[in-house]
């Protein structure tokens, strides 16, 4: 045992759970009853992973005929899915087989830009509207011009929004640190699980790396 000990490869948890669904190619079994049975589904839970899986081009694997994963990286699928709802438990492996992390919106600020983009051969350019289009019925301002006759302007304007917004940014860093307290609650499991290959270290990747 002291042998086994010695010989294991110490990793974060972040780096075994990418040797164990990405190199060693280990699955998640799916049980329909338990996962959606008290497992503390979250309203936007479902809506992140699809998204992080749309943006992956990943699904969960259940292809057959692959040569069977190392007992570890098993283990480590198992407690994955034990230890964590459904929905954070595809989110983790998914990422970990693609070597990723989520997008936490790295130098994101809110910027003021076109609502709407119009292209020429030569730069693209913010759409302009007429102040007749507004919605809230603005009236052309009446002025007078050199010849004594009254004018009304129109002015010529161009929509812009806000982007990203600050809830866009505040909700990808949310989803980050629900992936980090994904991880952290792996780490623990895995510091009892009876890994044989790899020892599972206190090291995690940053909690708030926007800071």
């Amino acid at each position: 045992a002291q042998t086994a000990t010695r010989t294991r490869r110490a990793m974060p948890v972040r780096a075994a759970l990418e040797w164990a669904f990405g190199t060693e190619c280990a699955r998640l079994d799916h049980d329909e009853i338990e996962a959606v049975g008290g497992t503390g589904w979250r309203p936007f839970g479902m809506e992140y992973v699809a998204l992080e899986r749309a943006q992956l081009g990943t699904r969960v694997d259940t292809s057959c005929g692959r040569s069977r994963p190392h007992d570890d990286a098993e283990l480590i699928a198992t407690v994955v899915r034990n230890v964590l709802p459904w929905y954070a438990a595809t989110l983790v492996a998914d990422l970990a087989r693609a070597g990723r992390t989520p997008d936490w919106m790295p130098d994101a600020r809110p910027r003021l830009r076109p609502a709407e983009w119009q292209q020429n051969q030569h730069r693209a350019y913010g759409r302009a509207c007429d102040s007749a289009e507004l919605e809230n019925g603005w009236q052309p301002i009446p002025r007078r011009n050199r010849k004594g006759v009254i004018v009304h302007d129109r002015a010529r304007y161009t929509p812009c929004v806000w982007a990203p917004t600050l809830a866009q940014i505040a909700a990808a860093r949310r989803a980050y640190l629900d992936w980090w307290g994904y991880l952290l609650e792996v780490q623990a499991a895995l510091g009892a699980a009876d890994l044989t290959r790899i020892c599972v270290t206190g090291d995690m990747p940053p909690m708030t790396p926007w800071r």
